[in-house]
C-alpha cells in the first residue's frame, strides 16, 4: 500500500497506532504492529513521509520510543514524521496502564524524546520520568524529527502543546471526530501559530482525486495538509485500495 500511494503522488503515509480495539468501534479486527509496517514501508519508498498518527506516548517508555522512531527515519533516509496523543482510554483499561495525569506525562515524554534527538547526554528530572543518559547516537537524518500534535477540539491543552512542536491533527470530542470549517478556523486561531513550515491538518474522506471542494474550504480556513481517512473494515478493503491508488484531491 505504501508503495502504491507514492505512485499514486501521495506525499506522506500515515498508520495508527494501537494496541488493542475499542468494542465500542465496533467489531474486532486484525491489527499490525505500526512500527514494523512502517520499516517495510521505508524500503519499498523512496519520496513519501512516514509515520504514525498517533503514537500516545503516556503509554510508551520515550527512550524505546526515540530508538524507533530514529532508526525508522535512518531506514527512510530523513522521512519520518512522529503523530503523537494521549491515546485511548480502553488501551489504558485493557492492559492494567495507569491513565492519570496524561497530558503531564505526555509533555514529560515529548521534553525527554526531543532531548535524545540532539545527540547530547540527557539529564532530566519528572513527576513520571527521570533519564541520566549518555547521548542517544544516532541522531535523526536532518538534526531532528518533525512532531505533529493530536488533540480533540475544543478541550485547550493539545492545542497550546502543539503550538511549541511542529503540527496539529486536530478531531472534534464527538461521536464522529468530524470538525466544520468554523472548528478548524477556532483550531488554528488557538494553536497560534502562522510560519509556513508549521503543518496544520484537516482530515476527511473525499470519494475521488476531483472531489476537492471540501479540501478547499479546510485550505480555507487555514489547512495546509489534507490526511485522507481510509478504512478497511465493513467490507470496504478493495474501496480503500482503489481509493489510495486513484491519487490525492489536487487541484
Amino acid at each position: 500500500m505504501a508503495a502504491d500511494a507514492e505512485a499514486a503522488g501521495w506525499d506522506a503515509f500515515f498508520l495508527w497506532d494501537h494496541v488493542s480495539w475499542n468494542p465500542a468501534w465496533g467489531g474486532t479486527p486484525p491489527m499490525a504492529d505500526p512500527w514494523v509496517c512502517l520499516a517495510a514501508a521505508a524500503t519499498a519508498t523512496s519520496r513519501m513521509s512516514l509515520g504514525t498518527m498517533v503514537t500516545p506516548l503516556p503509554r510508551r517508555r520515550p527512550h524505546k520510543v526515540a530508538r524507533e522512531v530514529v532508526t525508522l527515519d535512518h531506514l527512510s533516509s530523513g522521512r519520518v514524521i512522529l503523530g503523537v496523543g494521549s491515546g485511548d482510554d480502553f488501551e489504558y483499561e485493557a492492559f492494567g496502564e495507569d491513565r492519570r495525569d496524561r497530558g503531564r506525562r505526555l509533555d514529560e515524554s515529548l521534553a525527554i524524546l526531543t532531548a535524545l534527538f540532539s545527540g547530547v547526554a540527557v539529564d532530566f528530572e519528572g513527576a513520571h520520568h527521570t533519564v541520566h543518559s549518555p547521548p542517544s547516537l544516532p541522531a535523526p537524518v536532518n538534526g531532528g524529527i518533525p512532531i505533529w500534535v493530536g488533540g480533540q477540539w475544543p478541550n485547550p491543552g493539545p492545542f497550546a502543546r502543539a503550538n511549541r512542536y511542529d503540527g496539529v491533527v486536530p478531531r472534534k470530542a464527538s461521536a464522529d471526530g468530524l470538525l466544520t470549517v468554523d472548528d478548524f478556523s477556532a483550531v488554528r486561531a488557538a494553536v497560534g501559530r502562522s510560519d509556513d513550515d508549521f503543518a496544520y491538518v484537516a482530515s476527511g474522506t473525499t470519494e475521488s482525486p476531483a472531489d476537492t471542494g471540501a479540501v478547499r474550504d479546510y485550505e480555507t480556513a487555514g489547512a495546509n495538509w489534507w490526511l485522507e481517512s481510509l478504512h478497511p473494515w465493513g467490507g470496504r478493503a478493495d474501496a480503500m485500495r482503489a481509493r489510495l491508488r486513484a491519487g490525492p484531491p489536487r487541484g
